[in-house]
């Protein structure tokens, strides 16, 4: 009874409920931005590798673009990956590559209408 309960629950709610499981929060550089998680795999040095990028609120993403930066030696990748939307406000990013290791910022820009939100996540790759 307890499970079936649960399970009306989590199917009738929409797609906000579960945003971000098992994700790790990305930074927003604004108070009030919505909510966004990055999902990936253990991250291989100077090989490609996918990340996924959920952004929650039931706001409709219009386009997201993904970078990644050295900050201490003031450069970033040497590809442009691709961005594919898998559903809603959930995006898959191929073509990822940290060349050496070191700190990296992930970069993650979200068109929301009219605006732009502006997220970071730190990535230590060893």
């Amino acid at each position: 009874m307890i499970r079936a309960a649960l399970a009306l629950v989590l199917f009738s709610s929409g797609p906000g409920l579960a945003c971000g499981l098992g994700g790790r929060a990305l930074a927003p550089a604004e108070s009030d931005a919505p909510q966004a998680y990055v999902r990936f795999e253990t991250i291989p040095l100077a090989q490609p590798f996918a990340l996924e990028v959920e952004v929650c609120g039931g706001r409709d993403v219009d386009d997201l673009r993904v970078d990644a930066i050295m900050p201490a030696h003031q450069h970033g990748m040497n590809y442009v990956p691709r961005v594919t939307a898998t559903g809603h406000d959930v995006f898959k990013v191929e073509g990822m590559l940290f060349h050496m290791p070191g700190l990296w910022q992930l970069q993650v820009d979200v068109q929301l209408q009219e605006r732009v939100v502006h997220y970071t996540y730190p990535i230590e790759l060893r």
